[in-house]
C-alpha cells in the first residue's frame, strides 16, 4: 500500500469520476485504475462501485474512507512540517479555508497584503469544514478560516458575519415575497450540501423546528445552486458563496434573519511568527471595510 493509492482513491471519490480524478492527478485513467486495483487487491475487498452514474463508495469503502484521508491529512502535515524547516520558518502563510473564502477573498487579500508586504507566500489548502479543522488541529496549516461555532480548541477571532439567504428557481411561487419561512424547508424538496458542510443551514432549521426535505446532495456550493436554478428544489448558501454566482436564481432574506460566523482560528495567536499575526491583523481590517 502506498500514499499514491491512497490520494488516487481520495481524488477518485471526491470526483466521483475515474477518468476526472485521473485528470486532476496528472496522470492516465490507465494508471490511477491500477492504483485502485491494486489498493484494492491489499485489502482484499471493494472499495468503488462504478455504473453510468459515475463512481461510489462500497459499503467496505465507505468503513475503511476517513481511515485513509487521516493517513493522508497527516503526510500532508508532515510534508508541510518538513517544507517549513527547510525554509526556516520564513515568510509562507499556510491557510486552511473553505471556498468561498478561498474564492471571493483570499486573492484580492494577499494581492493588497503582498503589496504591503513583498516577502510574504501563501500556500492554500482548501476543503469543507471538517478538513479546515483537521488542517488547523494537526498543525499542517498556520491558521483557517471557520464556521463559529466550531469545537476546535484553540484561539478564535471572529472577522465577518456572512447572512443565510434562500435560494430559489426563477417562476418560484415565493419569488416575489420579502422572505423565505424556514418553515418553507420542510415542505418541498431541498438541495443541500452534504453533512459535512452543510452545518449553517441545519443550524437554522433546527433551531426554527423544522426538518428539511433535502432531495439532493452535492459537496460543492456552485453545483447546488445550479440544481436549484434548473428547479430540483430550494436550498440556503451563505451570501459570501453568492457574491461570485451568475446562475439565473431568485435570492431572498430567511425568516427569522439567520447568519454565520466566519472566524480565524489559529492554535495560539501569541505564539504565531509575526507574519501570520500581521495578515490576521490584515485580514480584521480587510473584512470591516468589505
Amino acid at each position: 500500500m502506498s500514499l499514491k493509492q491512497y490520494r488516487a482513491f481520495l481524488k477518485t471519490v471526491e470526483c466521483r469520476s475515474v477518468s476526472q480524478a485521473a485528470q486532476a492527478m496528472g496522470m492516465t485513467q490507465s494508471a490511477l485504475t491500477q492504483n485502485l486495483g491494486a489498493l484494492e487487491k491489499q485489502f482484499g475487498f471493494r472499495l468503488l462501485v462504478r455504473n453510468k452514474a459515475g463512481v461510489r463508495l462500497t459499503q467496505e469503502g465507505r468503513r475503511v474512507y476517513r481511515a485513509i484521508e487521516q493517513v493522508v491529512r497527516a503526510d500532508d502535515a508532515l510534508q508541510s512540517a518538513v517544507e517549513e524547516v527547510r525554509r526556516s520558518g520564513g515568510d509562507t502563510i499556510r491557510i486552511a479555508t473553505f471556498k468561498s473564502v478561498a474564492v471571493n477573498w483570499l486573492p484580492a487579500m494577499m494581492k493588497a497584503f503582498q503589496a504591503e508586504h513583498p516577502e510574504a507566500e501563501f500556500r492554500l489548502f482548501d476543503g469543507a469544514y471538517a478538513e479546515v479543522d483537521e488542517y488547523v488541529r494537526t498543525g499542517a496549516v498556520d491558521f483557517g478560516f471557520v464556521s463559529l461555532p466550531d469545537a476546535l480548541e484553540c484561539d478564535m477571532i471572529p472577522v465577518k458575519e456572512d447572512r443565510l439567504l434562500a435560494v430559489l428557481p426563477q417562476g418560484h411561487p415565493l419569488a416575489e415575497a420579502e422572505a423565505v419561512p424556514a418553515a418553507q424547508f420542510g415542505r418541498e424538496a431541498v438541495v443541500s450540501l452534504v453533512d459535512s458542510t452543510n452545518q449553517d443551514a441545519l443550524r437554522v432549521l433546527r433551531a426554527a423546528g423544522v426538518e428539511p426535505r433535502i432531495r439532493f446532495q452535492t459537496a460543492d456550493d456552485y453545483a447546488m445552486i445550479s440544481m436549484v436554478e434548473t428547479g430540483l428544489g430550494i436550498c440556503i448558501t451563505h451570501e459570501l458563496v453568492l457574491k461570485s454566482d451568475n446562475h439565473n436564481v431568485v435570492v431572498k432574506e430567511l425568516d427569522p434573519p439567520a447568519t454565520r460566523t466566519i472566524a480565524v482560528a489559529i492554535p495560539n495567536y501569541k505564539e504565531a511568527r509575526p507574519i501570520v499575526k500581521q495578515f490576521i491583523e490584515f485580514v480584521k481590517e480587510w473584512t470591516r471595510k468589505e
